[in-house]
């Protein structure tokens, strides 16, 4: 290739590129504009100070208390978690934080990293007081109930021991407080709870913005129908309202088309429900939201449906639906056809929900199941069974279960009359000392 095609020849060849260049730029910049205008409202109208979130006063006086204690000194829990149902404004709150006491912000998110990664990360960040612009560091830490292998014991004991000797403020977000990963660590970190967003408080955060946009409505009902739909979510009704009003000058009520958002819900939310529906069509959406194993929610409303249901002849038909959906699970396991798994949620929910005579209005409060507590008690014993069992299985031919029910009763026997014959099974079956214990 010839490179000296790319010179220009006379100034008129250079004057013609930079007038082209000139385009150019102006076209880029013009884009760039573009791009600018085009942020999401949700990142537009974040609130710049703790003064602009909307609603959960108490949890923002809450986490200044706890910067406070880090102004003055250090304090006893050097971590604070802020934990709600998304779109609370659990990060709107860590920014504005750190902007009011100028601290600066690293942020991470669990669920991207693995459990000895992001303690390691959060170890080397905590070491230091201040960063090279002499400014605090604010170590935020997101979705911290989505860490991969929290749950297990060391990694939780390292995360707790990283948290006690920090030497900087570390604010962990959470959606499910009641996450079984976060039971040994929220003990050590100073808790801002965060309350769903009323609707009446989404519609007045969505005036504020369609207003500064410059944007009209019709009518009132258009702004309380995306604010119903978010269900307290304020980040989704932002970006439902900026789906809807951007590029218009009047946003009209026959114009608004929301699609019903998947939202999970707890256990408890969706048991309520179930129990005091009064519609055919919601009670049946009620199981779609929840993330729950079917067998693990029969044992949940079992626990339940006395405490909900006063009546003998009203538990008795919710008890017949829920053991009509028992057997209908049990056919999906034993059968391996999932076809019968909408029989067993129509039978959860449509089926208990209307075996009442009438709505009970009043509080009930909801117990954990008995049943799933006795099995977690019994987890361990139960795990050195099935230890035992898969080493005794391939060399006297038999099943697993079938072992654990006839065969270890009789080696408990062995264990305790002849121990001698007791260190040759130990040997024979290579035991180790867990499962020994449960023999003896």
């Amino acid at each position: 290739m010839d490179l000296t095609s790319w010179i220009p020849e006379d100034s008129k060849d250079l004057r013609a590129r930079e007038s082209e260049m000139k385009d150019y730029n102006a076209t880029d910049r013009k884009a760039h504009s573009k791009k600018v205008t085009e942020l999401p409202w949700s990142e537009k109208y974040r609130p710049e100070k703790l003064e602009e979130i909307v609603g959960n006063l108490q949890a923002i006086r809450t986490s200044r208390r706890w910067c406070d204690q880090w102004v003055h000194g250090m304090p006893k829990k050097k971590a604070l978690l802020i934990y709600g149902e998304v779109g609370t404004g659990k990060t709107s709150i860590s920014y504005a934080l750190a902007r009011e006491y100028k601290w600066e912000i690293v942020e991470m998110n669990a669920s991207d990293k693995r459990s000895k990664e992001l303690v390691e990360q959060i170890a080397g960040l905590g070491s230091q007081t201040k960063s090279f612009s002499g400014r605090r560091k604010l170590i935020l830490v997101e979705e911290i109930d989505g860490l991969s292998g929290v749950a297990d014991r060391g990694a939780t004991q390292s995360l707790i021991k990283v948290i006690k000797e920090s030497q900087t403020p570390i604010i962990l977000t959470c959606n499910d407080i009641k996450n079984k990963k976060l039971s040994g660590l929220k003990v050590y970190c100073e808790q801002a709870p965060l309350r769903k967003l009323s609707p009446g408080q989404v519609v007045k955060r969505l005036g504020e913005i369609i207003k500064s946009e410059g944007i009209k409505v019709e009518s009132i009902e258009v702004l309380q129908r995306i604010a119903d739909n978010a269900d307290g979510d304020m980040r989704s009704a932002i970006n439902d309202l900026q789906a809807l009003a951007q590029g218009e000058e009047v946003v009209k009520t026959d114009s608004i088309f929301l699609e019903h958002r998947d939202r999970q819900i707890d256990v408890y939310k969706a048991m309520r429900r179930i129990f005091k529906c009064a519609d055919y069509a919601t009670c049946r959406r009620i199981i779609w939201d929840l993330d729950e194993e079917p067998k693990n929610f029969i044992a949940w409303l079992d626990e339940n449906i006395p405490v909900e249901y006063l009546s003998k002849a009203e538990r008795a038909r919710a008890y017949n639906q829920l053991s009509r959906s028992d057997i209908f699970l049990g056919r999906v396991v034993n059968r391996q056809y999932w076809g019968f798994l909408r029989y067993v949620n129509d039978l959860m929910t449509v089926g208990i929900g209307f075996s009442k005579d009438k709505p009970n209005f009043g509080f009930s409060k909801y117990r954990f199941p008995s049943l799933i507590s006795k099995m977690g008690i019994t987890r361990s014993k139960r795990a050195r069974e099935r230890s035992i069992a898969a080493k005794i299985s391939p060399i006297i031919h038999e099943s697993r279960k079938r072992i654990i029910t006839d065969y270890l009763p009789l080696l408990r026997h062995v264990f305790e009359r002849n121990q001698q014959a007791g260190r040759e099974m130990i040997a024979y079956f290579d035991l180790e000392e867990g499962e020994v214990e449960l023999l003896t």
